[in-house]
């Protein structure tokens, strides 16, 4: 896609200028595009790539098209083409009730495409940030076998059980996440801020500290001195990991080291099987081939460790081995998973078995995450208790200490 900025006369003969972002490159497709819908185009000029955030920033805020909208707008279309009603008038009903300005965008974008011509899976394969590979595969399949508006009912379930396992993913990393903010921010605040102005208060007269009052204060200074150097370095160092990430995606050594973090690996793993037997499952009911299949899947894994052993996979899928031992030989799943494959492979209900052990994780995960509540809740519990009474053993006895030797209780 690209920013397009252009005069033109409308359908009722009226000037007018925009900024729109497009989803096409050239400008000799933009001026098609535009008076394929009636205009006559003036003027004409694509902006700098570097301007497109600032540009869907500005048209459309800082909104995001989430998998329950999708959904939703898939669900709507599979109801109307179930009606008879053709995809043309579908897109345009659906269109009226919805309510994210990009998917509108992206909505009225695919409506254009098809009244030029084009089909429903290629027309949404042109926004690949928003349609995945599965779902324009399901889409093409739906539009040759003549049940699109199954296959769309099927991409809106599809959609929902994905929300779902990365909603219940985000949750249980970011639960720790706030644990350790919430722990930080006390821990700064007393040491930055109550420590040294105690302290002053045990130097004005003379108090005799004891040795966890000056580990207190050793661990003050600390804060006060490098607190400043080591958030900017910290914020550097996150900026520049982000930078390289973008230009040489050096990731495999920190996925790797994410799968063997003890806690956080269990969630990871359970969810990556969840998704994966799911879209299995979904592209094999579908019609999708085995090897086409595994190649849409990997292409939609993040974690370059678990994309790489599928890798293995499909190579072993090439050289005439069946998914199961495939799996086995990659070390791709668990030995549970595999045999749950191979028993559908054996039964002619490998779409059957995907779907069950994608419920199966799915349950694991969501075990996975209300356990973790349930262990962290108490442990920062004691991890406070144990921070304030290194601080009333600190600093509050002989604050008592001081005052009673003043004669003021």
């Amino acid at each position: 896609m690209a920013v397009f900025q252009y005069k033109m006369l409308n359908t009722e003969g009226l000037l007018e200028r925009k900024t729109e972002n497009l989803p096409l490159e050239a400008l000799e497709e933009a001026v098609r595009y535009l008076e394929r819908q009636g205009a006559t185009v003036l003027t004409i000029r694509r902006l700098p790539y570097w301007l497109n955030p600032v540009v869907q920033a500005y048209m459309h805020g800082f909104s995001r098209i989430k998998r329950a909208e999708l959904a939703e707008m898939f669900n709507s279309l599979a109801v109307l083409l179930g009606a008879r009603v053709n995809v043309l008038t579908a897109l345009n009903e659906v269109s009226q009730g919805i309510k994210n300005p990009r998917l509108l965008s992206i909505v009225n974008f695919i409506i254009v495409d098809i009244s030029n011509g084009q089909t429903f899976s290629k027309a949404i394969a042109r926004h690949g940030r928003t349609f995945s590979p599965i779902i324009c595969q399901m889409a093409r399949i739906g539009e040759e076998t003549g049940t699109l508006d199954q296959m769309l009912r099927k991409v809106a379930d599809y959609l929902r059980q994905v929300d779902h396992v990365v909603g219940e993913t985000k949750r249980a990393l970011i639960y720790p996440a706030l644990v350790l903010l919430v722990i930080s921010g006390a821990v700064i605040f007393w040491l930055w801020y109550v420590v040294p102005q105690i302290v002053e208060l045990f130097h004005e007269f003379g108090v005799e500290v004891p040795d966890i009052t000056r580990f207190l204060i050793f661990m003050s200074s600390l804060v006060q001195n490098w607190m400043g150097p080591a958030v900017v370095f910290a914020l550097f160092s996150a900026a520049l990991l982000m930078g390289l990430r973008r230009l040489y995606r050096p990731r495999y050594a920190m996925d790797w080291l994410i799968l063997k973090m003890p806690v956080i690996s269990g969630i990871i793993h359970a969810s990556s099987v969840a998704r994966i037997t799911e879209n299995l499952g979904v592209l094999t009911a579908s019609g999708v081939t085995v090897l086409r299949s595994l190649e849409i899947i990997r292409d939609s894994i993040e974690n370059e460790v678990i994309k790489k052993r599928f890798e293995h996979v499909e190579h072993e899928i090439i050289l005439g081995n069946n998914l199961s031992g495939a799996l086995k030989r990659a070390s791709a799943v668990e030995a549970m998973v595999v045999r749950m494959i191979a028993a559908g492979e054996a039964t002619s209900s490998l779409e059957q078995q995907a779907f069950y052990v994608a419920r199966q994780y799915r349950q694991r995960l969501d075990y996975l995450v209300q356990n973790m509540s349930k262990v962290l809740e108490p442990a920062l519990l004691i991890v406070m208790g144990l921070f304030f009474a290194l601080i009333v053993a600190g600093l509050l006895f002989p604050l008592y200490e001081m005052i009673g030797d003043t004669g003021m209780i």
